[in-house]
């Protein structure tokens, strides 16, 4: 069970310096939003006359949204999802340990 334990830490030491987890991460993924966001506000400034604009809009404002809610919103629930599976490593292994001890 200690290899497990062990091996689901290592794994997540690696997830956090490399992933959604990472702050780093986080901030390079942010400023490319931010610049994509502003691209698009000129862009959609520049062909606001445009009746395909408007409605390009409906599509646009959901998926900018949902990108931001990944960019801050993964990382809550990872962490949670990642708290929940320590703690059922933590009572599998206390677990084992009363069994072993019967």
């Amino acid at each position: 069970m200690e290899d497990l334990k062990q091996q689901f830490e290592d794994e997540l030491e690696k997830a956090k310096q490399s992933s959604v987890l990472s702050a780093n991460y986080r901030r390079r993924k942010f400023i490319m939003y931010l610049v994509r966001t502003m691209i698009a506000v000129v862009l959609i400034y520049i062909f606001w006359e445009q009746k395909w604009v408007k409605w390009a809009l409906i599509v646009y404002i959901p998926l900018n949204l949902f990108v931001l809610f990944s960019i801050f919103g993964m990382p809550y629930f990872l962490n949670k999802k990642i708290n929940s599976t320590r703690q059922k490593i933590e009572e599998l292994d206390q677990l084992e340990d009363d069994w072993e001890e019967e």
